[in-house]
């Protein structure tokens, strides 16, 4: 079983044409490289993996601590802010705040590409989450939604639909987080990206998603081509008896329309 932030990487630049990610040498002037929205960025990893095919990667993050682990992997890796950096915020609030009341600016509109990499099993509203995502995309942009096959979850784990859930199964919803825990990073990222926080499952709202529901979420938010293929191989999550095996998948949909002239 491979670590789940390169196992993320391996499967995405291995679907890199089904997803609509060029390779680097395919587009020789860079500023007509997409641009990426890397939603719930966490430390950056999926961003930096993709760099070389991108003009620029916007990450937002909830998390304090996650934007600045984000800008320290561009800084570290001698990348310029103007082409890999993160702020942070949340787009998926209905409230307006601190935090979403800046993203009105067009420079975070019309996103070539745009992903939400192992947090929408987080979200209180996956639909909404999509339609919104959706919404920063240019026409005929792309996006991609990796997270856990539901089918795969397993009984002893605590992604289980019988995790957290009330009396008629339904996930319950989870407590908000604290300031303290927002700066932890405890949102579902965490200190390593992309791997499960210990504390973060109280915010864990899904135990996955299933093809059909990924399908008509993307439709119904104005997708078309839309896609869903699992990951090959499963992901160990633990150590010794507690360890358990998940299977990921990757879904992309391209934004209905086309771009004007």
């Amino acid at each position: 079983m491979k670590d789940l932030v390169a196992q993320i990487q391996t499967e995405v630049l291995a679907r890199r044409d089904w997803i609509g990610i060029p390779k680097p040498d395919d587009e020789p002037n860079p500023t007509n490289k997409p641009r990426l929205l890397d939603y719930a960025c966490g430390s950056g990893e999926l961003s930096l993996t993709l760099l070389p095919s991108l003009s620029s990667a916007t990450g937002i993050d909830i998390s304090p601590a996650m934007v600045s682990a984000y800008n320290a992997l561009a800084l570290t890796s001698s990348i310029p802010s103007e082409k890999m950096h993160a702020v942070q915020g949340d787009l998926l609030s209905p409230f307006p705040s601190s935090t979403n009341t800046p993203f009105a600016d067009p420079k975070f509109f019309n996103f070539d590409i745009a992903t939400l990499s192992m947090a929408l099993h987080h979200v209180l509203s996956p639909p909404s989450a999509i339609k919104t995502l959706v919404s920063r995309l240019r026409a005929g942009g792309t996006l991609v939604i990796i997270d856990w096959v539901l089918s795969s979850i397993q009984s002893s784990s605590p992604l289980h639909p019988s995790f957290k859930t009330g009396d008629h199964g339904e996930p319950t919803t989870p407590s908000p987080l604290s300031a303290q825990q927002q700066e932890d990073g405890h949102h579902g990222h965490g200190a390593s990206a992309h791997n499960p926080v210990p504390g973060s499952e109280h915010t864990i709202t899904r135990a996955g998603f299933d093809r059909e529901e990924m399908e008509n979420m993307f439709r119904d938010a104005g997708c078309e081509d839309v896609g869903f293929v699992e990951f090959g191989e499963g992901t160990r999550l633990g150590d010794g008896e507690g360890a358990v095996v998940q299977r990921l998948f990757v879904a992309r949909g391209r934004k209905v329309g086309r771009e004007k002239d």
